[in-house]
């Protein structure tokens, strides 16, 4: 196999995102963001997938493919990530009134299981230096009006980072 899909991951073709749901050998069975399902050559793909990296350095992005971190590849989507901050902000939210901040918010991701699982991933600097990063993305959708938990969160800034916490009823 000359290929690196991993099933539950979310790529892009020159058609758009598709979600990986199984590999059999080099067939490649996906979903695109319609719902249709696929089956495809893995191989083939991988190597579409590799030319529009290479074309622009980091995966092209949609509403439901956001940006890979330019500097970690592979390591992480913000796809994957960001519904853990949601999780560890709605937790700290259950006994807590006031923002949560974001260096509690990145020691909370770190001690996720899920946060654990990716940040056991090979990676070229230290998970605190990641998780702000990821944790700047996840704030960067607010900023940009484009992040699936506005209606959930409101946030202020508190020193140099966004703070959040669930918002009112």
């Amino acid at each position: 196999m000359n290929h690196s899909f991993e099933v539950g991951k979310t790529y892009r073709d020159h058609v758009g995102a598709y979600k990986v749901v199984a590999i059999d050998l080099n067939r490649l069975i996906y979903v695109t963001t319609d719902g249709t399902e696929h089956e495809g050559d893995a191989e083939l793909k991988w190597r579409i997938y590799s030319y529009l990296l290479s074309e622009t350095g980091v995966p092209q992005t949609s509403r439901s493919l956001q940006q890979r971190s330019a500097g970690g590849g592979d390591f992480y989507s913000n796809d994957e990530v960001s519904p853990i901050f949601a999780h560890v902000i709605k937790a700290y939210g259950k006994r807590h009134k006031d923002f949560m901040t974001h260096k509690k918010i990145v020691a909370a991701f770190m001690e996720h299981p899920e946060g654990q699982l990716i940040l056991k991933r090979p990676h070229d600097r230290t998970n605190l230096y990641w998780v702000g990063v990821m944790m700047a993305w996840f704030s960067r959708t607010f900023t940009e009006g484009r992040s699936d938990w506005d209606s959930s969160f409101e946030r202020k800034k508190i020193g140099p980072a966004w703070a959040y916490r669930i918002r009112s009823k």
